[in-house]
């Protein structure tokens, strides 16, 4: 097999096609930095501002799509504007994309020998062994259904049955 055509003899070549990787750059149009987003990325980005909060494993067409149409209500991390858009990438280099696969928790650049020793591996060494020590938490934080920031569960100062209550922790906070 030769750069992707099967060769066999006495039959035309058969093209096989490689399974496509999910690869969106986000660009900010005021400062001009950009990232590349693969498929976990990109779900913990919408994750951030309120989208596929239910969802486990979400299907990758509903992560692009969300991904394009959310773009401009993310954060850019150098100027505070929200003013991102979200294209595929035409990358054609295909092992590029493995160079910056990102820790999950702390987001994070994974070393490239920890990748290549474990393919699969999602987490940095040092958040898998805080993981593996019990102190990372594996409770996902609830996001507020108006602006996608995070809701704290306080104590309420109120009588009644109900003691604790949720808080959005927007600015200006959210009537929950």
């Amino acid at each position: 097999m030769r750069s992707g055509v099967a060769w066999i003899v006495g039959v035309r070549p058969l093209l096989l096609r490689e399974p496509l990787v999910f690869s969106y750059g986000l660009t900010c149009s005021n400062c001009g930095w950009q990232t590349v987003c693969g498929r976990d990325d990109a779900i913990a980005r919408l994750r951030l501002i309120g989208q596929l909060r239910r969802e486990p494993d979400p299907d990758e067409d509903l992560v692009e799509a969300l991904l394009v149409e959310a773009a401009p209500r993310m954060t850019c991390p150098l100027c505070k504007e929200k003013k991102l858009s979200a294209r595929p990438t035409q990358d054609d280099a295909a092992d590029d994309w493995q160079a910056a696969v990102l820790c999950e928790i702390c987001r994070e650049p994974i070393d490239p020998e920890r990748v290549e020793a474990i393919p699969s591996t999602k987490r940095c060494a040092a958040c898998q062994g805080k993981t593996e020590a019990g102190q990372h938490s594996e409770i996902e934080p609830d996001y507020c259904p108006n602006c996608g920031s995070l809701v704290e569960i306080r104590v309420s100062r109120g009588s009644g049955i109900t003691r604790y209550r949720r808080v959005c922790t927007g600015d200006p906070p959210c009537r929950l």
